[in-house]
């Protein structure tokens, strides 16, 4: 029996010509791997691959490789998790298209959205010391919240409810497109009403658990409105480069005992110590680390982040809603122009930065300036003081 590849025989040995190397078929179309995309804390892999028709090249997609299951109870999960993906139809949700066995190991086909993930747009803005506008943080969100909002309010083919929470909102799984588009991705993770699912009585927080809503950590039934603390969560990471993880203050006390949590991937807290502080998450808290953003952003992250669902927006439309009232008084003309645009702005600034502290760390710099010097001629913004400049990440 053959097995999967592993992340390192996918690359073509150095010097090599570039061969097509097809990864399978489905149907009459073939998939060819260009490149390896990600490795993920949880083993998954993602690639990029492009399709071939019998009449020619198709466009690229992406195929996720998945974690092979080794019961019939995960197997007969997994299939109900990608099933749920084909339902959802939605600009701002990034398509499913096939499920194949390859090589032993579930392979996933989904769209593949040109640009760059939010993790990295993030990772962007804590580079050059300065996190995105607000009309960039409100618009993105607000995105996201009309692909939830969808898919919370799906409905099977007897038209129940099949009450989808996506579990995984994190930047990590949106994509701010080439053209200013935006996408949620991955709810292979998801959990529904979906006939045939089978739960796990397993302590285990599926996705990013930093991003897990106090619903999830205390292992209590979710709604839609654990996606939307998740998604409050991004939204104030994006308003601040700052995440309530990242907060240096004395962790608080253990919450009640109860069966011990796993997190699905590796963590860099203790998985006790992000329960929590995600479970004392008080609003006074919220509004210092969103200190500087517009109050009426402010009001919005401190009522998505409540820690009792009841005090939260009671669905992603309510949310989405108060981000668009926002955006229409005070920046009516933002679009996906607008997006597009700033996200290059963040990767040109910061790389500039980086370059300028390359150089400075190898000892080029202007004759007669001191190290500091030259950063405060090149960066008029940075303040004078030895302080972090505002919009410090704390990722």
């Amino acid at each position: 029996m053959t097995t999967p590849d592993t992340p390192d025989t996918l690359d073509d040995a150095p010097g090599s010509p570039r061969v097509p190397r097809v990864l399978f078929s489905v149907g009459g179309t073939v998939f060819e791997f260009v490149r390896k995309l990600e490795v993920r804390s949880t083993g998954e892999l993602l690639m990029l691959a492009r399709r071939r028709y019998r009449n020619g090249l198709g466009g690229l997609v992406v195929v996720k490789r998945l974690r092979n299951p080794t019961t019939f109870v995960e197997r007969r999960r997994l299939v109900e998790e990608v099933e749920l993906t084909f339902r959802l139809n939605h600009p701002n949700i990034a398509q499913v298209h096939h499920l194949k066995l390859y090589r032993g190991a579930p392979h996933v086909v989904m769209e593949h959205v040109e640009g760059r993930s939010l993790d990295t747009v993030l990772n962007l803005a804590a580079m050059r010391r300065r996190p995105m506008s607000p009309a960039f943080a409100a618009h993105v969100v607000a995105e996201v919240a009309d692909a939830l909002h969808h898919a919370h309010q799906l409905r099977d083919d007897a038209n129940r409810p099949l009450d989808i929470v996506h579990r995984d909102v994190s930047p990590r799984n949106i994509r701010v497109g080439t053209h200013g588009e935006v996408k949620l991705t991955h709810f292979t993770v998801a959990t529904s009403r979906l006939a045939g699912r089978e739960d796990t009585s397993r302590p285990l927080v599926k996705g990013d658990i930093a991003y897990a809503s106090p619903e999830v950590l205390l292992r209590v039934p979710v709604d839609a409105r654990s996606d939307v603390f998740s998604l409050g969560l991004v939204l104030l990471e994006l308003l601040t480069g700052k995440h309530p993880l990242g907060v240096e203050e004395p962790p608080p006390p253990p919450v009640a005992p109860g069966l011990p949590l796993e997190a699905q991937g590796p963590t860099w807290m203790p998985v006790s110590e992000v329960s929590a502080r995600i479970l004392r998450l008080e609003p006074e808290l919220v509004a210092r680390l969103a200190e500087g953003a517009p109050a009426p952003l402010v009001e919005v992250v401190r009522r998505a982040l409540r820690v009792d669902p009841a005090d939260r927006f009671q669905s992603a439309a309510e949310l989405g809603e108060a981000l668009r009232a926002w955006l229409h008084a005070s920046a009516p003309n933002h679009g996906r122009h607008d997006i597009a645009q700033e996200v290059v702005r963040a990767a040109a600034e910061a790389t500039e930065r980086r370059n300028q502290s390359e150089l400075l760390e190898n000892g080029v710099m202007p004759e007669g300036l001191t190290a500091d010097e030259a950063t405060l001629e090149s960066d008029p913004t940075r303040p004078h003081d030895d302080g972090e400049p505002p919009g410090g990440s704390g990722r």
